[in-house]
């Protein structure tokens, strides 16, 4: 779910429980007429004055309420946005790290037996630089040598990732893009 909608959502129920501040005034008032008024007596003048003082605390305190839940709501907006930015953190870092991990272990898997295919391949050369080879033969031997060293580069440059750029291909498929990856 985007930050913007949740916060949308957040703001758009605030108003509905902001007319619930009201409640607690309402309370109060409920309290001063039923509870002072009828264990006293009381003159009218004196009732249209705790009416009037009632209906001032009610007032102050729907703005009150209003205000404070406001700053509240506000704050745990604030709140809420950092948390979805850290897990959001969170999940690349550990995304990052399981990529490395498997990249590290598919790195180890194919270097070690590349060493001894290019180690073969140098002794190769050794025990047959005496014979006369033709030019599509040296050009073989050329281009394995070239693509032991592209595999090794590539493996090399998978190890040293920490920022990973995934690509879709068919089929949705996403893979690790080492030409954006850094």
């Amino acid at each position: 779910m985007e930050i913007k909608k949740i916060t949308h959502n957040i703001r758009k129920d605030l108003s509905h429980v902001i007319s619930l501040v009201g409640v607690i005034p309402l309370l109060v008032f409920n309290y001063i007429l039923i509870g002072k008024i009828a264990n006293y007596n009381v003159l009218a003048g004196q009732v249209g004055y705790i009416i009037t003082i009632t209906i001032g605390v009610f007032i102050m305190g729907i703005i009150v309420g209003k205000r404070m839940l406001m700053s509240v709501t506000l704050k745990l907006i604030d709140d809420n946005q950092k948390i979805l930015t850290m897990q959001h953190e969170l999940i690349e870092k550990n995304r990052l790290a399981a990529i490395t991990e498997t990249v590290l272990a598919l790195g180890d898997q194919v270097n070690n037996p590349l060493l001894s295919v290019t180690g073969n391949l140098d002794l190769l050369e050794l025990e047959i630089r005496h014979l006369e080879l033709s030019e599509k033969t040296r050009n073989r031997i050329e281009t394995m040598r070239n693509n032991f060293s592209r595999i090794r580069e590539v493996t090399d440059k998978m190890s040293r990732l920490h920022k990973v750029e995934m690509v879709t291909i068919q089929d949705n498929t996403r893979m690790v893009d080492l030409n954006k990856s850094e």
